[in-house]
Parts: C-alpha cells; sequence; structure tokens
C-alpha cells in the first residue's frame, strides 16, 4: 500500500502531481481505478480503500488534486478550472499508458467524475460518485445558491479572502470543524439535519467556540496532523479555487454544450449516504434524465466523509459493483 507521505510526482498537463497507487503483484484488471478526493482533503482520505481495491485486481491510483498536499500549487485562480482538473485525469492515463479508466470521487471530487463523464466519456470505463449527486446548473451556480439559500450560503463565503483567511488561521481547527461523525445531531455540515439554507450557510459556524460544535471528530491524532500540515503548507486558497471558478466552469459548458449536456451511457454507480443531509441520498433520483445505466446505494452509519466513517461498507459496495462492469478483465501485469 502507498506510503502517503512519500508520493510519486508525476509531470501531466504542465504541472506536477503527486500520486499514491499501488497495484496487484501478478495479474491486474485492465482499467486502472482513479480516486479523486474532495475539500478539504486529499488523497489520503482514501486510505482505507486501497487494500480492498488492490485485492480485487485492480491498479489503484490517487492524486493529490492540484493546488493541495504535495502536488503543485498554481498562483491563479483561473488555473483551478474544472477542466484543468479534467486534464490532469486525462494526462494521468496517458502517464500510465492506459486508454481508459475507472473514476471514484468523493464530495467536490464528484465534480471530476461526473466531468469526465460529461466531456470525456472516449476516456472512462466506469464512474462511481460518493456523496456528490449530479448538478446541471440552470444558471451561474453562485448566483443559483444566492438565490436558493440566501447570501449567507457556503460557496458564497468560499469566494471571500475573509473565509480563505480562516481556515488558515489555524488548519487543525478547521479540520476539526469539518470532519466531524454525527453522534445524534447533527455535525457543522447539518445542524437541523435537512437540505435547508441554515445547513448550506453551515461555515460561518466555525467562527463559534469550538464547545457549540455537534457531534465527534472522526479523526484520530495523527490523521489530524497529517490533514493539518498539508493545508498548514499550501494553505485552503488553492482548494476554495476550485469552488471560485465555478462561474468559469459554467460559462466553459454553455459554449462547449450549447445544445445540453450529452447521456452519461458508462456504467454509473451513485453512492449516497444515511447522514449525509446537504448531498443527500434522494438527489441522485435525477439521474435518470442524465444517465442510461446507473444504480445507486446507501450507506448506512456514514454521513459525509463515506469512505472514512464506514470504510468496510463502501469497499463491500465498490469491489461489488467494480467486478461487475462489462469491461473489467484480467490482464497480466508486464
Amino acid at each position: 500500500m502507498p506510503d502517503f507521505n512519500r508520493p510519486h510526482l508525476i509531470a501531466v498537463n504542465g504541472i506536477e502531481l503527486a500520486v499514491y497507487e499501488a497495484m496487484p503483484a501478478t495479474q491486474v484488471q485492465r482499467w486502472p481505478v482513479i480516486l479523486c478526493h474532495g475539500m478539504p482533503e486529499l488523497a489520503y482520505s482514501w486510505r482505507h480503500q486501497f487494500a480492498p481495491l488492490v485485492a480485487a485486481g485492480f491498479h489503484v491510483i490517487a492524486p493529490d488534486i492540484r493546488g493541495v498536499g504535495n502536488s503543485q500549487v498554481l498562483p491563479n485562480k483561473e488555473d483551478y478550472t474544472l477542466q484543468a482538473r479534467l486534464d490532469d485525469m486525462c494526462g494521468l492515463l496517458d502517464h500510465y499508458g492506459y486508454e481508459k479508466g475507472i473514476f471514484i470521487g468523493h464530495d467536490f471530487g464528484g465534480t471530476i467524475v461526473w466531468g469526465m463523464g460529461i466531456y470525456h466519456q472516449d476516456r472512462v470505463a466506469g464512474l462511481c460518485a460518493c456523496n456528490s449527486p449530479f448538478a446541471d446548473m440552470p444558471m451561474n451556480p453562485l448566483d443559483l445558491y444566492n438565490m436558493l439559500y440566501g447570501p449567507t450560503n457556503y460557496f458564497a463565503y468560499f469566494q471571500t479572502q475573509a473565509c480563505e483567511d480562516k481556515f488558515n488561521e489555524d488548519p487543525a481547527r478547521t479540520f476539526r470543524f469539518y470532519l466531524r461523525r454525527d453522534t445524534g445531531k447533527g455535525t457543522n455540515l447539518s445542524r437541523s439535519r435537512a437540505h435547508d439554507a441554515e445547513s448550506i450557510g453551515h461555515v460561518h459556524w466555525i467562527h463559534d467556540d469550538e464547545s457549540t460544535w455537534p457531534g465527534e471528530v472522526l479523526l484520530n491524532d495523527a490523521e489530524l496532523a497529517h490533514y493539518a500540515d498539508a493545508y498548514r503548507k499550501t494553505g485552503f486558497g488553492p482548494a476554495l479555487n476550485w469552488y471560485r471558478c465555478l462561474p468559469l466552469d459554467y460559462e466553459y459548458q454553455k459554449q462547449a454544450l450549447p445544445d445540453g449536456l450529452p447521456k452519461i451511457t458508462v456504467p454509473v454507480l451513485a453512492v449516497g449516504s444515511e447522514l449525509d443531509f446537504i448531498a443527500a441520498y434522494h438527489f441522485y433520483d435525477l439521474l435518470d434524465g442524465y444517465c442510461t445505466d446507473w444504480e445507486k446505494t446507501l450507506i448506512p452509519n456514514a454521513g459525509r466523509w463515506t469512505q472514512q466513517e464506514n470504510p468496510e461498507a463502501l469497499n463491500q459496495v465498490l469491489v461489488e459493483w467494480l467486478l461487475r462492469l462489462p469491461s473489467v478483465s484480467f490482464m497480466p501485469r508486464m
């Protein structure tokens, strides 16, 4: 399994990505599994998935997405568009000599998964989105969130320097704020345990006394330090830039796909979690309009951080789905 303190540094798409990988010693499945983390996270968030996916025969590749962890930090907001991140993923496939990959994304890593299905379906053998429902925005996402949830929504606050400064002030505290387990009264992501304006404005509670935060910290001290040390080095600005580029991503979509989104015809697995109330499981029911071959599943006893809260259940679901993909077949390792 990879050492998350010793990444492979790989040149792709004009930048250097930190990549963590593992593969079987003998036979390997035809296509690799690419694991795309969310925000505020790292490739390290997939540490519990490597062993079972490799045991199932897959070459597993997890990058730190551009700007965070040990990957290169770029200077401009525009360096973090969805198209740039998709080109990074295609570059990873090219680097390892694969025509296609199976992309699994969590949280904002789901934008990469869905983006690969929309813009680069020829490079995709299967897609899985965890805690990341598909979204076909009818207007600029920032304007839409302001209209639906008011000006205190987290999309809006993520645009500000004040938010970036608060996150950077104490990275360990920021991770204690976000990576929490629901013990019955919600978490900072949704104290109401509903998808409502209060929950969509959750980020402002980071200014409150820590004793008021519901739930419990999901991470042990070593895990928390791994995240905090990484973001202390890069700051949270690059990860926030993924959100700050949403209007640019929307404008690109309108220009590139003026007649609407294409159907995603590759197999899709949509994974929701019982206690994730922002990316609620029922939102996946919209996929009928966008995917031709999809299924969904619900992970019990997990909230937003599925792969770390209930890894055993998620791993079982992922392996069973992966081994049912029609394009999966063993190839001898060269």
